[in-house]
């Protein structure tokens, strides 16, 4: 494996490691009441907008 590939599987990794930590964050937002659903989806729409990638639902 090339140093590129290995960088590649090591950001790969991050990026999913920094997904599950924002989901388990909202989640708590959501169970604790910080948050409400329509305020995580607004959250959701917007980083939709700017990844290109379809919203999940709240």
């Amino acid at each position: 494996m090339d140093i590129d590939s290995e960088n590649r599987v090591s950001e790969r990794a991050e990026l999913h490691f920094l997904a599950a930590l924002v989901d388990e964050l909202m989640k708590a937002l959501l169970e604790t009441g910080a948050m409400n659903r329509a305020q995580l989806q607004a959250i959701e729409n917007a980083v939709s907008v700017r990844t290109g990638a379809a919203p999940r639902a709240w």
